[in-house]
Parts: C-alpha cells; structure tokens; sequence
C-alpha cells in the first residue's frame, strides 16, 4: 500500500506540474547575454597597474518587468560590492572611479609601491528553470596585503515575480535539523573525518563544536550546493568548503507545492 501511495504522489505531482502552470515556468526562463566591463589605470606597464574586470549576465527577456528588475538589480548589487568604503557606490563607473583613485593615491604617497591592484568578478546563472533563476557571484580582489581576497556567493530568485527565495520556502517546516544531518555526513567524507571526529581538534570552527550548514547556498541540476568561504568554518590557510546535497537524500524534505518538487519530479 505505501509503494502505490508513493507512485499515486509521484503522478499527481507531475500531472499538477504539466497540467498547472507547466506553461508558465517555461515562459519564466529568462533570456540573457554575458556582458562585460573592464578598467584599468592611466598608469599600467610593468611599474604596476589597478584594472577590473566584471562579466555579468545582461537579462535580455523575462517572465515580466517587475521579475526583470528585480533580477538586474541583484546583478548590479553583487557587482557593487566589490569595492566600497564608508559610503555606497551606485554605479560601475562611481565603483572603478573611486577605486582607480585609490590606486593612484597610494602610487603617489609611496613612489616606489609597485604591486598591482586587481578586481575580478563574475556572476553567472547556474539553474534557469522550473521558474527559478540561480546566480553565482565569484569574486577575488587584491589592493595590497599578503594576499588577495576572494569568494563565491549565491542568490536564487522565483523568476515569475522576482522574489528572492530562502530554503524556508523551497523545504518544509523543521528541515533544519535532518538537512544538517545529511550535510554533516556528506562534510566528514569530503574533508575524510571519522563520523565521531571532533570537529574543533580538526581545525574548523561551529558554533557549540557542532556542524550546521550556512545560508549561502545555490540551486544545481541534481542538488543543492553549499558554499563556505576562507575564514568562515577555518583558517584561511584550510581554503573555502563546498557541499553538494544530492536532490535524491531530501526528498523528503522538499515541500509538496514548492518550486523545488518539481525539479526532483523531472529527475525521476
């Protein structure tokens, strides 16, 4: 009786998903170009040189215009965000401006400072479909110092109304604690730690020594992708952590009228 239970679900569920609103998510699919912007300092030969680089998906169609805008302003926010200081920029152009400054600021107050400055950022789109949009932003920049910095971030939209979406809205109540179980199985393998291994002793850092996945997560063909970067879980020298959980291990977790339910349908 459960298996005819489950195949019953399974049906219904592709039926509600091609039947209801199946058109829709196609329609929903954004269309887009990669762009790019690129600056560089007055001064740039072999004595030093301040340049950035940006390669940004440009939304040519979407579901709507108020989708459109919502989209494009994350876009122009995640590339905003390369290089600030006490106030804001609000444009790419405002952003190079006041860095390039700086640059030749420094390269006046310290005549022989030759190391080059850098901005390098690229957002790009990881899932277009079932009316979700998942971006990656990947960034690294260097203005001095023993090192560059550098770190991958992702944001996931419904692309019908522009709605950024949380895992509260993808998986059901009280997902937390299974969705760190399963992830904490998964962390151990990959960084090939005993299933009762102190996690402090090993070098990371969790609240309470216990392992709980972040907020910064990105929506892939076959699972969800989890993302910590340097300095956030362990010493910079022990580098950014990546966790892929495979759809197939929270099925259960997904919600019924989610987004996500029909990705794992279609998977099937």
């Amino acid at each position: 009786m459960k298996t005819i239970c489950s195949i019953f679900i399974t049906i219904l569920s592709l039926l509600v998903f091609s039947g209801c609103g199946g058109n829709d998510h196609e329609k929903a699919k954004i269309n887009y170009g990669m762009s790019s912007y690129e600056k560089k300092s007055a001064v740039c030969d072999s004595t030093g040189c301040a340049k950035i680089v940006l390669v940004y998906p440009e939304i040519k169609r979407a579901f709507n215009e108020a989708a459109k805008d919502s989209l494009m302003n994350y876009i122009k926010s995640a590339l905003l965000d390369n290089y600030f200081q006490q106030k804001r920029t609000k444009s790419l152009d405002e952003m190079t401006e006041l860095f390039l400054k700086d640059y030749e600021n420094t390269r006046t107050e310290f005549v022989d400072y030759s190391l080059p400055w850098e901005i390098n950022s690229t957002v790009s789109v990881i899932y277009n479909a079932s009316s979700i949009v998942s971006f990656q932003s990947e960034f690294y920049h260097f203005t001095g110092g023993a090192h560059g910095m550098s770190g991958i971030y992702f944001a996931n939209f419904n692309s019908q109304d522009g709605k950024r979406l949380t895992l509260s809205d993808l998986l059901v109540s009280g997902f937390e604690k299974e969705l760190n179980r399963i992830a904490d199985k998964l962390f151990r393998k990959d960084k090939d730690l005993s299933p009762d291994a102190n996690l402090d002793e090993a070098g990371f850092w969790f609240e309470g020594n216990k392992f709980s996945l972040n907020g910064n997560f990105g929506i892939k063909n076959h699972g969800l992708v989890f993302y910590f970067n340097s300095y956030e879980i362990a010493p910079y020298a022990m580098g950014p952590t990546e966790i892929i959980v495979p759809y197939k291990e929270i099925k259960s977790l997904v919600k019924s009228d989610g987004l996500l339910r029909k990705v794992i349908v279609e998977l099937n």
